[in-house]
């Protein structure tokens, strides 16, 4: 005997299709703005996502409601640290995981993030607090434990690791601002670049704060 099938009644979509709807739809609005910036209109997100405009208009009435939800989707994943990659010796674990965050900070997604919170003085507000939270979870923590290890090993010697890793990260970010305000183009699509100044930071943390290895 053949079983039937169950269809689902026409209506509203159960929660975890609506939920995929709208990864989805943020997930096509984060790859427009990086492509077109924040003056993309509301159809090319629509025909980028490839739902229907009820759908979309369902959920975010107005453009303003969808950026806010692509910047909080942007900021939730930043939530997650990055790893400092084991490398033969730990300068070379300190330049790749410098160079990692030159190349994320410097992409066209955080790039177009920047933009979008620029065109509203009052969500930058909103969100300034997440954005700090990212930036300490992200890259400050993961430094600070790897630079604590050294010290716990002998390698370096001790000293204030949080300012060390603040500091380190604070040039990292001001690499970004750099670009993003002098429009860099040319160098925003040259990893090389990126590759040469982060080695100048190693450079320049691991024979001044950092002292000398022992």
């Amino acid at each position: 005997m053949n079983e039937t099938v169950p269809t689902r009644r026409p209506g509203r979509p159960r929660r975890e299709e609506s939920g995929d709807v709208d990864q989805q739809l943020v997930e096509a609005a984060i790859r427009m703005v990086a492509q077109h910036g924040p003056a993309l209109t509301m159809n090319t997100i629509i025909a980028a996502s490839g739902l229907s405009r009820k759908t979309v208009y369902a959920r975010y009435p107005n453009k303003p409601a969808l950026m806010a939800a692509v910047v909080r989707r942007m900021l939730d994943y930043g939530l997650e640290p990055l790893v400092v990659p084991e490398r033969a010796h730990w300068r070379e674990s300190l330049h790749a995981f410098v160079d990692q965050s030159l190349n994320e900070v410097c992409q066209p997604q955080a790039m177009a993030l920047r933009r979008l919170l620029m065109l509203d003085p009052a969500f930058m507000d909103e969100v300034k607090p997440r954005i700090e939270q990212v930036v300490v979870r992200r890259y400050m923590d993961p430094l600070v434990g790897f630079l604590s290890g050294l010290v716990k090993a002998g390698t370096i010697p001790p000293q204030d690791i949080g300012f060390v890793a603040e500091a380190l990260t604070s040039l990292v970010l001001s690499e970004s601002h750099r670009r993003f305000f002098q429009n860099d183009v040319d160098s925003a699509n040259d990893p090389s670049r990126l590759d040469e100044y982060a080695r100048k930071l190693v450079r320049l943390f691991c024979d001044g704060l950092l002292a000398t290895e022992r």
